[in-house]
């Protein structure tokens, strides 16, 4: 897995890094700023380890809620223990969070919580006619949004199921972003990319400037 920890405190970082590079994570970059950490979405990480309280007064919950948004998992470290940032934290559905100062085993913990999720999510459960059916992963090119229903495209054959796109996002692994409020895509499945969309196949499907970056767009 790829981590990127932002924390402006370096000894602290260093530390993170050197246990997840203990336990065979791969620390792409340590980032003290939230603008360089908007940037790095665009190197795909499988998670973050992120700071509430960065230096300049830069606060790490407003970026937690776009990682939330674009469903990449995270883990707040914080000293804080003032309730209300404390509720505003927990609002943005963190992974898990980490208390200053933590223990080694803390960390490891809460990574291997996410190592756990994503090793499970190779399939995706969908319910027919027939019953409980599970779709490969691997099978599916791209998830559609309409209104209650999400149809799901697969290599063979198109499933509507009623589920929010926002919901069949949360089952599926982070080989699938989202590239549109209405579309979420298999990035092994992308053929071609261009400025407002990318291809999968013969099918064109619209990415906003809002997740432009996601897909190392600049």
């Amino acid at each position: 897995m790829n981590a990127i920890i932002v924390e402006d405190e370096l000894i602290i970082a260093d530390h993170l890094a050197q246990i997840l590079t203990g336990i065979n994570v791969n620390v792409i970059e340590i980032i003290d700023d939230l603008t360089e950490a908007e940037k790095s979405l665009a190197k795909s990480p499988d998670f973050y380890l992120l700071d509430i309280r960065l230096s300049n007064n830069q606060n790490g919950i407003e970026f937690g809620e776009k990682l939330n948004k674009l469903n990449i998992p995270f883990i707040y470290i914080t000293a804080n223990n003032e309730l209300k940032i404390l509720k505003k934290a927990i609002a943005t559905e963190p992974t898990s969070y980490i208390t200053k100062p933590f223990k080694e085993r803390d960390v490891i913990a809460v990574v291997e919580l996410i190592r756990l999720k994503k090793s499970t999510k190779k399939q995706l459960e969908i319910i027919t006619s027939k019953g409980i059916e599970l779709i490969l992963e691997s099978d599916i090119l791209y998830c559609e949004a309409e209104g209650s229903y999400t149809k799901i495209v697969t290599n063979s054959k198109l499933i509507t199921q009623r589920i929010t796109l926002k919901k069949i996002t949360e089952k599926l692994s982070n080989d699938f972003v989202r590239i549109h409020r209405s579309f979420i895509v298999n990035k092994q499945k992308i053929t071609t990319q261009k400025a407002n969309s990318v291809f999968i196949n013969e099918s064109q499907l619209p990415v906003s400037r809002a997740y432009k970056n996601y897909l190392n767009y600049k």
